[in-house]
């Protein structure tokens, strides 16, 4: 009976020491594993935020209404990396690249030091996406780790890609209003709608919301200096000229005739 019972103890013991084992290996392989963040404040004019979740990975960026409208030829995108396990005290490399799920594909830009710094388990990474090739069009596309080139291993299976969409699209509704208050109000400073227009506001004054550009001290200010540029526009032969979509030039009313 007690050599049985020695017999058992040896084998629990070999039981706990193996488990021991693979509890050490699983935690060093886990530290050497990455997964993206995304910034729960996106879109929001906040300061980032970085989360887990996967409902936030992911950017949308529209060329057609920014700031710089048609000037903007590439944007920034800022994706948030974590690594899972523990730190190290020397930095590693981290590299990323593009999959496009859209037949056509988005162009990115990445720089060439994208690294894990020492002691640290989170940071972040910039992008560069270039504006699309055509207009009204939209490219979906994800990045994702190149682990061929990378001091990592993959983390989280749902935390592998972070999604991006881009267009280059000016209509009514992304600029806030609709058809009925064009006609029945915003026609009374800008004439007939056309995309080619839309998009010549927007680049020479940056509104990106044009009722919350309507209603602001600035406005008069910013129309007398939109008609201004449109006359020095229009004088340059050089200028590839802007065509309604009838193919005409666009124009203003003169409200102050």
């Amino acid at each position: 009976m007690k050599r049985l019972i020695i017999i058992l103890q040896l084998i629990a013991l070999f039981v706990f020491l193996q488990g021991c084992d693979k509890y050490e290996m699983i935690k060093y392989d886990v530290g050497d594993r990455l997964n993206f963040m995304g910034d729960y404040y996106w879109g929001k004019g906040e300061k980032t935020y970085w989360v887990d979740e996967t409902q936030y990975l992911y950017h949308e960026i529209n060329f057609g209404i920014n700031s710089q409208g048609d000037s903007l030829l590439i944007d920034t995108v800022e994706v948030g990396v974590k690594l899972l396990g523990e730190t190290v005290n020397y930095p590693r490399k981290v590299a990323l690249k593009l999959e496009n799920v859209t037949g056509e594909g988005i162009e990115v830009l990445f720089e060439d030091n994208y690294v894990m710094p020492a002691d640290t388990g989170m940071t972040s990474f910039q992008v560069y996406v270039k504006r699309p090739a055509k207009k009204n069009q939209e490219y979906k596309a994800k990045l994702v780790f190149d682990y061929d080139q990378c001091d990592f291993e993959p983390g989280t299976l749902e935390r592998q890609a972070f999604n991006l969409t881009c267009q280059d699209k000016v209509t009514m509704e992304l600029w806030g209003i609709s058809q009925v208050e064009w006609d029945e109000y915003y026609c009374m400073y800008f004439g007939d709608w056309s995309d080619a227009k839309a998009r010549f506001i927007i680049t020479t004054v940056g509104a990106t919301s044009l009722p919350k550009w309507e209603s602001s001290y600035e406005f008069f200010d910013d129309y007398l200096y939109l008609l201004e540029v449109f006359e020095e526009y229009k004088s340059d032969p050089t200028n590839p000229p802007l065509l309604d979509d009838n193919g005409e030039w666009i124009s203003f009313p003169d409200i102050f005739g």
